[in-house]
């Protein structure tokens, strides 16, 4: 009955229409043979109500079209596993209507497929045969109840929207992942350049540690170098026995103070960039120093008419150019607070 009305349908639809046709050979057998009146083209109808694998109906459609015959299945059945595998459709008596077509056709909107409307058998067969609907294997998401068919009847403008659609979400996709690349690229570098910097922060602090070693360590020399030169300079100038402290004091901007009896009378090499601290201390005192470049120095952080003396402490007022290779750090100028009072070294 079914390949009957297929045969009616297509009639109704203006084609040509025969039963039980078979292909060269006997390759394959057509339900119902469609034709345009013309011969321009040739379609095979094909009833399906019998259980079949999806594989199988592909394979009898492969054979079809092999010969230059396309062809479309129908069935009444509900959910045949093989819709939409295949170009295919579901039909269903209506009273009143005969069969219409009630699961195929689709629309492309909103960039998915949705099921399309309900048409009488003739008049999708009348598209069909016209062009007007084509047999389209979707790409794009489908809403219910598409989500088995993966081959759809549309109209060619609904294909082009659908190819569209992709085209800009493609497009979009590329765009968001040069985009991402472009941010991880700039965050790369920008972790690159943190991690340059501090490594070039490190190894200026490590310079600085250096540099500030080696000022202490010269320090320390110098003023060990002119505790002989002082005594001497002090016990000529007053005919007294002075003292030397061990070691620099921060009152005397960490330079190492002379006393005759409990007054001081000198200090060895002050610490230039504190003297300004404690120019009121020093102004009544005689600053030795090992050099010129010293004196001068001291002399711009120094009050007016401040008492400076260079006195030659030998080889050993001659700054080291590197610190002494000892455990650990030197003493940092804070730390150094003698508070024994010795004679100097002979």
């Amino acid at each position: 009955m079914l390949k009957l009305e297929l045969a009616a349908a297509a009639r109704d639809a203006g084609a040509h229409a025969e039963l039980e046709v078979r292909g060269p050979e006997g390759a394959w057998r057509a339900d119902v043979l469609v034709s345009d009146p013309a011969g321009a083209w040739r379609m095979a109808l094909e009833a399906q109500l019998s259980p079949i694998t999806p594989d199988d109906i592909a394979a009898r459609t492969e054979r079809m079209q092999a010969d230059g015959v396309p062809s479309v299945w129908f069935s009444d059945r509900y959910r045949p596993p093989w819709l939409g595998r295949v170009p295919s459709v579901r039909v269903k008596a209506v009273d009143g209507d005969g069969l219409v077509v009630e699961e195929g056709l689709a629309k492309f909107t909103a960039g998915q497929w949705e099921a399309g409307p309900r048409v009488p058998l003739a008049e999708f067969l009348r598209w069909v045969f016209a062009g007007r609907v084509v047999s389209h294997r979707r790409r794009a998401p489908v809403r219910s109840p598409l989500q088995t068919q993966r081959t759809v009847w549309t109209t060619p403008q609904y294909v082009q929207q659908e190819a569209t659609h992709l085209e800009t979400e493609e497009r979009r996709k590329r765009l968001e992942q040069e985009e991402k690349r472009r941010l991880q690229e700039e965050e790369r570098v920008r972790w690159e350049q943190y991690q340059e910097r501090r490594r070039r922060e490190d190894r200026e602090r490590a310079r600085a540690r250096g540099e500030r070693e080696a000022a202490i360590h010269a320090l320390l020399e110098r003023q060990a170098a002119l505790e002989k030169p002082a005594f001497e300079f002090v016990r000529r100038e007053t005919g007294a026995y002075p003292f030397v402290e061990d070691g620099g004091a921060a009152e005397f901007a960490m330079g190492v103070p002379v006393y005759v009896g409990m007054t001081p009378y000198g200090v060895i090499c002050p610490v230039a960039s504190r003297v300004a601290a404690a120019r009121d201390r020093l102004a009544a005192l005689v600053v030795f120093v090992a050099s010129e470049r010293e004196r001068r120095r001291i002399a711009a952080q120094a009050r007016p008419g401040q008492r400076i003396k260079v006195l030659d402490g030998g080889p050993a007022a001659v700054p080291s150019p590197q610190p002494p290779t000892v455990q650990g750090t030197l003493p940092l100028p804070d730390a150094i607070e003698g508070t024994s009072v010795c004679a100097p070294k002979s």
